[in-house]
């Protein structure tokens, strides 16, 4: 079980953190609490104390055991803090470094895995500020557990609500079993497809939607990995925390992934064109009277999983075998020819885990042991287990 630490600012979803610490309780964890002073206008020190049987912490300058520094020894006690709720206003303070109460001293003074609950009106949540202090949190290291939609306190229906206590608690043990061995690491990630293009207004692409690649950049966001996502033109948001590149062509994509071989994990999903136009025309190409085909000179572009398979010193790699016929013997063949670590195999003629399905199934190819198949699940899900397959093999 583990040790693990609850701050509570001033918001009306306090009460929520009390049902949260007697959950975490009954789990078998050490909890000890955090209370902003405006949260001690919802919610007293004596409830969280009655469950925890632990002290609950308000004032940076009460110590009550001379033996230690409060706001230190917490977060070295702690294996991982959760905020519950945070409000715009704890946000705002801890993007920009104000530490102006005992839980920001704390967090400040914390080496370890952080969890914010946001819980706030829904005009508050969208403000470009809020919105924008979340994202510099994101790339600081938080993890973010997102608001829902429903009911709020100040009558609207809409997203603000602060997540399930269930799956708060669910989200807080995923986090403690999956442990901060990438914290630290770098991860490079290809998604999305590359547009080759024609002439001004014609390009020659496919049907990629990207979102495997996304799902995996996230899930290895969500285990502290500095995450780099070289990513074709896709209709996503850019996940949390992810440092994304964008291109267009393979041409820009080789070399922005050739920037990044310095990483400890390459994840090279993007459906790359094998080949493109050998010359793009100036103006837009006109239908010619009386021409009934047109003949359009391809060359080859680069091999952005075989490079890194033989020119990455130190890098896991990792890439994707999207095939329609014949796939594990092509995904085996792409394996060996391409000197990679781990082929991820599946069969893109099934319109139910295609490219552009919300769904995958795969099997994971290993130079060394023996295949991990996963049954089709949302690519989400998938990606969870794909880094944590990946995560025991390449760390161990």
């Amino acid at each position: 079980m583990a040790n693990i630490v609850i701050g509570v600012t001033g918001g009306i979803a306090a009460y929520k953190a009390v049902d949260l610490t007697s959950k975490l309780i009954q789990g078998g964890h050490q909890v000890r609490v955090v209370l902003t002073e405006n949260a001690l206008e919802f919610i007293t020190p004596l409830a969280f104390q009655a469950i925890s049987r632990n002290h609950v912490y308000t004032d940076t300058f009460k110590e009550e055991d001379p033996s230690v520094i409060s706001h230190i020894n917490i977060g070295e006690w702690a294996d991982i803090i959760a905020v519950v709720p945070v409000t715009a206003n704890t946000i705002s303070k801890l993007a920009n470094g104000i530490y102006d109460n005992m839980l920001l001293n704390v967090l400040a003074a914390n080496p370890k895995p952080v969890v914010l609950a946001p819980a706030m009106n829904v005009h508050m949540y969208n403000q470009p500020a809020v919105q924008r202090n979340m994202e510099v949190l994101t790339r600081d290291g938080y993890q973010f557990i997102d608001a829902e939609s429903g009911f709020l306190a100040c009558g609207y229906n809409a997203k603000g609500r602060m997540a399930n206590v269930p799956d708060i608690k669910a989200y807080i043990e995923a986090q403690l079993e999956r442990g901060d061995r990438m914290t630290g690491k770098k991860v490079l990630i290809t998604a999305g497809p590359t547009q080759e293009p024609l002439d001004p207004v014609r390009y020659i692409t496919n049907h990629s939607s990207g979102r495997m690649g996304y799902a995996l950049a996230e899930a290895a966001a969500d285990r502290g990995a500095k995450v780099v996502l070289v990513s074709g033109p896709v209709n996503l948001d850019a996940p949390r925390g992810v440092e994304v590149v964008d291109v267009v062509t393979a041409d820009q994509m080789w070399r922005a992934a050739d920037s990044h071989m310095d990483a400890d994990l390459g994840l090279f999903t993007a459906a790359v064109s094998d080949f493109a136009p050998v010359s793009m025309q100036d103006q837009k190409m006109k239908k010619e009277q009386g021409t009934e085909q047109m003949t359009i000179e391809m060359k080859k572009t680069p091999d952005i999983l075989k490079h890194a398979g033989f020119h990455a010193k130190d890098m896991y790699v990792a890439g994707f075998a999207a095939e329609t016929e014949n796939v594990e013997a092509y995904a085996l063949d792409k394996l060996k020819r391409k000197n990679a670590d781990c082929i991820i195999m599946n069969d893109v003629s099934n319109p139910d885990i295609g490219m552009n399905s919300p769904d995958n199934e795969v099997v994971m190819l290993f130079r060394d042991g023996e295949p991990v198949p996963f049954e089709k699940m949302d690519k989400q899900s998938l990606a969870s287990a794909i880094m944590d397959t990946l995560q025991d093999r390449w760390l161990d």
